[in-house]
């Protein structure tokens, strides 16, 4: 019942900040931008000039989605801060961790979105095959949770300091290494025809990495949000 009342609170204020982000939509529309527009001028600048193997692709791919995601979750409790409603959202009558995931489901729907965007965009500009397409996004799928999670509980951890965006995206890289190394490496065995079997590892080791962070976000998120 607990989990119940858990997940139903989470998607509730994930639909809350859905809604708002909705009403909003230059925001979501600038980071759609810079996603599709980064593949294009990849695509221009280096046809012709470097040989695109699925290494170079791959990273190109991933520096999308990392970026795009400190633009997607810099605002992630910052805003709550910035309209003065984190007060409202500690007064709450649910669990700070339904907070967290609800933070999580909207980072996880919006990155989902331009996710889908940038390697549909890869397959028209990067020359991507559509037949390794539903691996890729396996691949992303993972990353991309991995993402939201760690970018919610560094925006709650730095959402009263100053400069926030900036800090955001120091702290941020490091605790995103142990996502980025494992999955350039699976999507570029993905684009030069491996299957989803022989990138396994690499998924464990995003899983693993997810339950980590999971175990590290239970021990002090709580903390870190009520203070």
């Amino acid at each position: 019942m607990a989990d119940e009342d858990l997940m139903g609170n989470a998607l509730k204020l994930a639909m809350k900040d859905l809604v708002i982000e909705a009403r909003r939509a230059h925001e979501f529309m600038s980071i759609l931008a810079f996603a599709l527009s980064s593949i294009l001028i990849s695509s221009f600048a280096w046809r012709g000039v470097l040989v695109l193997g699925p290494e170079v692709v791959s990273a190109t791919l991933w520096i999308v989605v990392y970026f795009s995601s400190i633009l997607t979750l810099t605002t992630s409790f910052a805003r709550e801060v910035d309209r003065g409603t984190i007060e409202g959202l500690r007064s709450l009558p649910c669990s700070s961790y339904a907070i967290l995931l609800g933070k999580v489901i909207y980072g996880a729907v919006i990155m989902f979105t331009v996710m889908v965007a940038t390697i549909l965009s890869a397959t028209l500009f990067l020359n991507i095959g559509l037949s390794v397409v539903p691996s890729l996004f396996v691949v992303f799928v993972m990353g991309v949770i991995d993402l939201a999670l760690i970018g919610s509980v560094v925006s709650a951890i730095v959402m009263y300091s100053e400069g926030k965006t900036l800090l955001l995206s120091f702290l941020f890289f490091p605790v995103s290494v142990p996502i980025l190394i494992p999955g350039t490496q699976a999507v570029g065995k993905v684009i030069s025809g491996a299957g989803l079997l022989e990138v396994m590892p690499e998924l464990r080791l995003l899983l693993a990495f997810l339950l980590a962070i999971v175990a590290v976000s239970m021990l002090l998120f709580r903390h870190v949000f009520l203070e």
